[in-house]
């Protein structure tokens, strides 16, 4: 079973963490951040370096992966 990101858990993140700023969140998780934007605002582009990114923020931050990722 694949692994998929929630976006709108990950899109609530970047507003709670950094303001809603695309650019600082994209830096944070170390993607292009016109990666990101089409990936939160569309779906489209979010493979493995989106989802990698994401649970590598997540244990940086301590944070609970499993909130922003589904099995």
């Amino acid at each position: 079973m694949p692994m998929e990101i929630n976006r709108q858990k990950v899109f609530d993140l970047m507003n709670t963490n950094c303001a809603g700023n695309y650019n600082r969140f994209a830096r944070e998780l170390g993607v292009d951040p016109s990666h990101l934007y089409r990936y939160l605002n569309t779906g489209v582009g979010g493979g493995k370096k989106i989802l990698m990114s994401v649970l590598k923020y997540c244990k940086c931050n301590s944070l609970n992966f499993e909130d922003y990722i589904s099995m």
